[in-house]
Order: structure tokens, then C-alpha cells, then sequence
């Protein structure tokens, strides 16, 4: 892509609060919720799963109102194929950087706020990002993902990030993934967040916060981190599948069970302006 048809793809997204364009031959959609467009903003980059797309993640997330509500900027971008290639180098991850760039030039981003949402695949694509773009990314929120036995970071620089995840999800178990043909193994949970600690240069743990805010069996257990370099939280929904947290229940003879406990999105913006 030039950099004039980069401009004028941005000039046209930015003569809406939300609006459906394309950038280096993508459709994405962006979300300004600023009444003051001028004002440096923080920018949320949300990142779908496999076989999802922008608009789906902007119809189940509810970020938009977040947006307009906390003053931020949000993007909901699309994979090739409605999926994220989350190895190092990939079109993605050029893709991906390129309108980080883009979107922190031509829509007055605070560089220092810059936070990546990923759901499944996107999470995966989400923890990529975060070693790749070293040092641009604020924090990383993953949700129903876990870590890649092949997604390694060499240089290991600690990056806030919050996992949550459901007990019950029957695609990502919080157990892990054995490798399957050319997919690669899935972590535990557990791994997960010892490898995590160990990146983000963690001390300790506070005891298991129990969150339940609806009627019923189901519960959020909270574990934060101390001690650490970079903040780090996961959280466990005992009542959930493979759905986003918060949303209305879609699939469920694939993706399992949906809990009410939680808002992904709104936890994820608390965590990202917490720290």
C-alpha cells in the first residue's frame, strides 16, 4: 500500500466516530469514541478468532460504548482467510504493525496506551504482537487462549497481560492442547501463567479472589501476580466455554457453556487502565 492510499483510506475512517474501510487491502472497522478528536487517545485493537471476523467482535464485545464512553480509540481488523498467522514475520504481523503505525500517526494515539485484545486465535496473535512490537505494546488482554508451545519471544521484555479463560471450554481446555498434524501444542493454563511470571518478573501471588455476581453455581476466581515488572492477572470462569465472556450465549454445541460472571470488555479496559 502507498503512503497516499494509506492517507486517504485514514482520512476517510476518520470522517466517522465508526466506520467500516479498508487498509493495505483489509477491511477493518474503527471506532472514535472522542468528543475531542484532537486529544491523544489510547487505542484498543481487537483481534477475532479463527473463522471470525471484525464485525462479529464489534457486534460481541460491546468495546464501541466502551469507546465512547472512556474517550478511546478502537479498531477491529481482519486475518486473511478470517484467521490470525501468529508466526514470526507473517503478512499478519507486518499487516498489524503497519496499521498500528498508521492508526498512532493519523488518529493522535498516546503511543504509551497502545493495548491488544485477542479472542482465541487472536489471542494467540495478541501474545505474538506483544514480543514482535517490542516496546509498543502497553498490555495484552487473551481470552480463551493459551500459550503456543511454538510462539517463543527470545528476548522475553515483560509486557502486561491478563488471561481469562473458561473452565469449562471444550476447543482451548485450560488443561492445554496436544500438538494435532502442523498445529503446534497448546499450554495449560497453568503454564501459561508460569511462563508469564516468569516474563514479567513476578515474585508471587495474592490468594484466589472469588468474584460472583450473578445467582448460581458459576464463579470468576481472580489470581494476581506481585512483585511483577509488568502487571499480570488470569482469571478462571468456572461456568465457561469457548464464547466471550459477557456475551449472548451463540454455538454452544461447539463452543459449550456461556457465563454471565463477567464482561470481557469491561474487564479489559480495567486492567488496562488499572496499571
Amino acid at each position: 500500500m502507498t503512503l497516499l492510499r494509506a492517507v486517504l483510506a485514514l482520512v476517510l475512517l476518520a470522517a466517522s466516530s465508526a466506520a467500516a474501510e479498508r487498509f493495505d487491502g483489509r477491511s477493518l472497522i474503527i471506532t472514535d469514541g472522542r468528543t475531542d478528536t484532537d486529544a491523544a487517545a489510547p487505542l484498543v485493537v481487537v483481534l477475532h478468532g479463527l473463522t471470525g471476523s471484525g464485525r462479529i467482535m464489534q457486534r460481541k464485545t460491546g468495546f464501541d460504548a466502551l469507546a465512547r464512553t472512556h474517550r478511546f480509540v478502537v479498531a477491529y481488523p481482519n486475518g486473511k482467510l478470517r484467521r490470525w498467522r501468529f508466526d514470526a514475520g507473517s503478512d499478519d504481523v507486518v499487516y498489524l504493525d503497519g496499521l498500528l503505525r498508521a492508526l498512532t500517526r493519523d488518529y493522535t494515539i498516546d503511543p504509551a496506551q497502545i493495548y491488544l485484545v485477542g479472542y482465541s486465535n487472536g489471542g494467540a496473535m495478541a501474545m505474538r504482537l506483544a514480543c514482535d512490537l517490542r516496546g509498543r505494546i502497553a498490555a495484552i488482554s487473551v481470552t480463551a487462549m493459551t500459550q503456543p508451545s511454538d510462539l517463543d519471544c527470545p528476548h522475553d521484555d515483560p509486557v502486561a497481560a491478563l488471561f481469562i479463560h473458561g473452565a469449562l471450554d471444550p476447543v482451548v481446555p485450560a488443561e492445554g492442547l496436544a500438538a494435532q498434524g502442523s498445529m503446534a501444542a497448546l499450554l495449560s493454563l497453568t503454564q501459561t501463567s508460569a511462563l508469564w511470571a516468569s516474563r514479567n518478573r513476578c515474585a508471587g501471588v495474592e490468594p484466589v479472589r472469588i468474584w460472583n455476581q450473578v445467582d448460581g453455581p458459576d464463579e470468576a476466581r481472580i489470581t494476581r501476580y506481585t512483585g511483577c515488572t509488568a502487571p499480570l492477572e488470569t482469571v478462571v470462569l468456572t461456568g465457561q466455554g469457548h464464547d466471550w465472556p459477557g456475551a449472548r450465549p451463540s454455538l454452544r454445541f461447539v463452543l459449550g457453556p456461556a457465563s454471565r460472571e463477567m464482561d470481557g470488555a469491561v474487564f479489559s479496559w480495567l486492567f488496562f487502565q488499572r496499571y
